[in-house]
């Protein structure tokens, strides 16, 4: 099992951090210790995949703690994280000459704690990696049997053919080592590159120019630098990518020597990946496509149902309110009761069928909306809600009318509506709020009922909550740069914000 250690005198803080180690990290069995000699004995024993070192701690403090694990051979690889509250630069020159691998301030942020485990558990992970390696290495040096030749065989085979290559650089950054596989990933000889070359004399900045300022930085304060991508140029100028991971390494005397790294080949991945952004970009702007159109669609239904508006009420309206007068004047004359009752009957129906055009006319396209403007609108089709389904409504809005395009008055107006619809069809609320506000750069509609809410709990989609309706309006709203917020709970309605730019 993967292990933590954290070494701390105080009680309060290896609580904290076992909870947030727990939280952030279960599947890792966390150890703890309040004091420096009981945290190397821990750390001998159970050795660690990296240790959380508190520098303040009585009889002996994190920078003696951090000097006896990294000059003991059972620990000395274990990546070490100094927690303190001092934040002067002394004492960070002096942890990192004690052997830490990175400091983390208090009171310790959550976040920032997870990150900073994250990259001593990636150098632990390399350097296990590396050593294991050169264990191999030393053992089949050392059999010096036919065996050895085969095997040996079998592995510079292995790595010809591997899309990595091994290499050390001496404190100048100047090659002393390079294995074969170069020569297939760069097109260049080991006995070319040996003495001559700079660690970063491949790359190809211009095109990835953070990558120089992060790899020359780290490589001046002689840190780790773990699966960094950087673009290069092989013999023939070919463009090729790699991750270079690099640890710093130093002489019998303790100073720096130079670095030891592993370069992977990336090209297929990113070229893969360059095609998926392209790919992606594409459905992109297929996608803005679809919305603009979803746009003009609207705009061009609207003006089909005014059409139809139109039409119903001065083609067929008028002409039902006129056969209404006739038999209106007929009923006037002298006629058998017979006759009369059913000319009654008659204009009974006439007027009612006066009235649902009228309603359906409003129902397609009020001309309210385009007489008296959105506000108005918007008041009347409360008062229809009041009327037809005997709920509760109330409209606020801090002015009387508000000044907009008429495509723009269209889609808000049909958007409260759909919310409007889905209120009465799925909330079963017997009150309505509507509230319109406006400002400067955008208009800003809510939607208040006391309905019994729905479930915003994640993998639900908009158009599972409020079938296609919701769907609908986030598509019209992203359309025009807008946005859409649901604040709702079981049995505690839901309030629907849209925020719509001019």
């Amino acid at each position: 099992m993967k292990k933590i250690l954290v070494i701390d005198d105080n009680q309060i803080n290896l609580e904290l951090i076992l909870k947030l180690l727990n939280r952030d990290f279960p599947d890792y069995q966390v150890f703890l210790s309040q004091s420096g000699r009981e945290g190397i004995e821990i750390a001998k024993q159970e050795k660690p995949d990296t240790i959380l070192l508190d520098i303040m701690m009585p009889e002996m403090d994190g920078f003696e703690v951090c000097t006896i694990l990294k000059n003991n051979e059972l620990t000395t690889h274990i990546p070490i994280l100094l927690v303190s509250a001092l934040t002067e630069k002394s004492f960070h020159i002096k942890g990192l000459n004690a052997g830490a691998d990175a400091f983390i301030s208090k009171p310790i942020d959550r976040s920032e704690l997870k990150a900073q485990v994250n990259v001593m558990l990636r150098i632990k992970y390399a350097e296990d990696m590396l050593r294991n390696r050169n264990k191999n290495l030393e053992f089949l040096i050392k059999k010096k049997t036919t065996e050895f030749d085969t095997i040996e065989d079998r592995y510079l085979k292995i790595s010809e053919y591997a899309l990595e290559y091994f290499w050390e650089v001496d404190k100048n950054g100047i090659f002393t080592y390079v294995s074969t596989g170069i020569t297939r990933i760069l097109g260049y000889f080991p006995v070319e590159i040996i003495g001559e070359k700079f660690l970063f004399d491949f790359c190809e900045f211009h095109e990835n120019a953070e990558s120089k300022v992060f790899l020359t930085d780290e490589f001046a304060v002689r840190e780790n630098f773990l699966g960094n991508e950087i673009l290069c140029l092989n013999k023939n100028g070919k463009k090729v990518w790699l991750t270079i991971s690099g640890f710093p390494i130093v002489d019998g005397n303790n100073n720096f020597a130079g670095y030891i790294g592993v370069n992977h080949d990336i090209t297929r991945r990113k070229l893969a990946e360059d095609a998926n952004r392209e790919h992606l970009a594409k459905i992109n702007e297929y996608q803005k496509k679809l919305k603009k159109l979803n746009y003009e669609l609207t705009i061009a239904e609207e003006k089909e149902r005014r059409k139809i508006a139109e039409y119903l009420h001065d083609g067929l309206g008028q002409t039902i309110s006129i056969a209404a007068i006739k038999l209106s004047s007929i009923a006037r004359k002298e006629l058998t009761p017979a006759t009369n009752k059913t000319l009654e009957e008659s204009t009974e129906l006439l007027r009612l069928a006066i009235s649902e055009s009228r309603t359906l006319v409003y129902d397609l396209s009020p001309p309210i909306l385009y007489e008296l403007g959105l506000v108005a609108a918007i008041n009347w089709k409360l008062e229809q809600i009041e009327k037809e389904f005997n709920i509760t409504t109330v409209f606020r809005s801090e002015e009387n009318s508000v000044q907009l395009k008429t495509d723009m008055k269209i889609l808000i107006y049909r958007m409260v509506c759909e919310l409007l619809n889905n209120t009465i069809k799925h909330a079963k609320a017997d009150l309505i709020i509507v509230e319109l506000h406006k400002n400067s750069k955008s208009a800003t509609i809510t939607v208040i009922d006391n309905g019994k809410g729905f479930d915003l709990s994640h993998g639900i989609t908009l158009s599972k909550l409020g079938g296609f309706g919701l769907f609908s309006i986030n598509e019209r709203l992203d359309a025009l740069q807008g946005s859409m917020e649901i604040d709702t709970e079981h049995s505690k309605g839901a309030k629907i914000t849209l925020t719509v730019p001019f």
